[in-house]
């Protein structure tokens, strides 16, 4: 008879091994391991940037020279790791109808949404300025309907 520590088990043909309590507790680190590495990837986007205009013109966002929205529009939220990005946007002056392009490079910090701002200054020059930093804690911020996904740069 076999003890609780040791099972039985076929093994080519019918040769018998018997498993110990060592490589049992070895499978069990293994599948331990695995599921925190899978576990760590699923958290990997945990910062974020979001970029908004004025009333009355429309925008293009890029980040580090990819394209996130295809439409132009006025507010884009974009999920990413922590990091230095390029951020680039092309930007519609409400005024004289031109398009000006706004080039900034920010530092994203771990857990934190940082909000960004196109603001027209003597209604000509625009520039980019930095609003708030939220904490990324809740699910709303978490909703992948409400970002672009950003790969590690």
């Amino acid at each position: 008879m076999y003890s609780l520590f040791q099972a039985k088990s076929c093994i080519n043909g019918g040769t018998e091994v018997a498993l110990t309590v060592k490589t049992i507790f070895a499978m069990k680190l293994l599948a331990l391991f695995v599921c925190l590495v899978v576990s760590h990837q699923l958290m990997a986007y945990d910062s974020g940037i979001a970029v908004q205009i004025e009333k009355g013109t429309t925008m293009h966002v890029y980040v580090n020279g990819k394209l996130y929205n295809k439409q132009a529009g006025k507010f884009l939220r974009v999920r990413s790791t922590p990091g230095l990005f390029h951020l680039e946007v092309k930007v519609l002056n409400p005024w004289n109808k031109q398009w000006y392009i706004v080039r900034k490079d920010i530092r994203v910090d771990k857990g934190y949404e940082f909000q960004y701002k196109v603001v027209f200054k003597n209604r000509y020059k625009p520039e980019l300025i930095e609003v708030n930093k939220y904490p990324m804690y809740s699910r709303y911020f978490l909703n992948n309907n409400l970002y672009n996904k950003h790969p590690v740069s």
